[in-house]
């Protein structure tokens, strides 16, 4: 794959996620390798045919039937290192968390309804800017602990982290230009998988394929330049979890001063 891609991909989604918390928001048709019944010569993998270009164009062809999936992992964007694990699916729905230093947010999201969960070193950090010391810890009392339906501003700008789907498939199943190697195979979360790299003179890309069944995007890391990332990829066509939260830990930030 064209990684720089990955990296204009992952982070560009990763980058909304900086914003929000910094700012607080004021192919499924080739089962290639399936149950390894290909290896109908003794153990060789059809991967083994193919040169690695082939290898790429197949992992391309299942991202662009890819419906949902769980995004774990971290990217450095403009210095500032972000973290997430959150399913998405192409519908813009959610289920996880993103962060950096100033603390960690839960979302959910379904439709136009989106709920945020973050811990008081989030809350305390949003605060106090423009609040004194005794206002903002008012508000941190308020909000720690607790789910927030966000008002309209702040719930479009969350949305746009899950929207991040679309985005990522667009960028991982566009046609290469680059020019791949294999490396030795590998495993990721115990399944084995063809290790593809691109080098650049200041960075490699790697990717991670299953070996079994359909050719997954396992893993994507990006080392070198200003701007690592390393993000594992699961939970492929698996529904996202969007059910809200219990009524009585919402808080509806619109009816506080």
């Amino acid at each position: 794959m064209k990684h720089h891609i990955h990296n204009r991909a992952a982070t560009a989604m990763l980058c909304a996620a900086i914003t929000v918390i910094i700012t607080g928001c004021s192919p499924d048709r080739t089962e290639v390798g399936s149950k390894d019944t290909a290896s109908a010569t003794k153990g060789k993998h059809p991967f083994d045919t193919m040169t690695p270009q082939q290898i790429d164009n197949q992992a391309r062809e299942a991202v662009k039937n890819t419906t949902s999936m769980r995004l774990t992992g971290k990217a450095n964007s403009d210095g500032r290192q972000v973290e997430v694990d959150l399913a998405m699916d192409v519908h813009g729905s959610c289920n996880g968390t993103v962060g950096n230093s100033l603390g960690r947010m839960h979302l959910i999201k379904k439709g136009s309804l989106v709920y945020a969960k973050a811990g008081e070193d989030f809350w305390r950090a949003t605060f106090s800017r423009g609040m004194t010391a005794e206002q903002t810890e008012e508000f941190v009392s308020l909000f720690k602990g607790r789910w927030i339906k966000p008002p309209k501003l702040m719930s479009e700008t969350l949305g746009r982290i899950c929207d991040g789907l679309d985005v990522l498939i667009e960028a991982l199943s566009a046609e290469s230009d680059g020019n791949p190697t294999r490396e030795a195979d590998a495993t990721v979360g115990g399944r084995p998988v063809a290790v593809l790299a691109e080098r650049t003179t200041t960075r490699t890309t790697t990717v991670y394929i299953a070996k079994e069944g359909k050719p997954h995007l396992l893993r994507a890391t990006i080392a070198g330049g200003n701007e690592p990332v390393d993000l594992t990829f699961t939970d492929h066509n698996k529904p996202v979890d969007t059910t809200p939260p219990p009524p009585d830990q919402i808080l509806d930030p619109t009816t506080l001063r």
